[in-house]
């Protein structure tokens, strides 16, 4: 099997990493009842801390998906 990497659609990954980045690095209206807090200008410490606790979030929700998964593979 080989993987032919011009069927990827690089504009569209590009796009993908760079809203996830920006996700990362700015706090939304509608959390902070404001204004958008853009991370990259405020202190380093916010910006570490915001990705820590998206770091945190993905793994507590990996465990929780493998937890159920051998809870429901023990009953079958």
């Amino acid at each position: 099997m080989t993987i032919n990497l011009k069927e990827f659609n690089w504009e569209q990954i590009k796009q993908t990493f760079w809203d996830l980045f920006i996700q990362i690095t700015t706090i939304p209206v509608h959390i902070t009842g404001g204004e958008e807090i853009n991370l990259i200008e405020k202190p380093l410490w916010l910006l570490i801390a915001n990705i820590a606790f998206l770091f945190l979030t993905a793994i507590m929700v990996w465990f929780i998906i493998m937890l159920l998964w051998k809870t429901i593979s023990v009953f079958r």
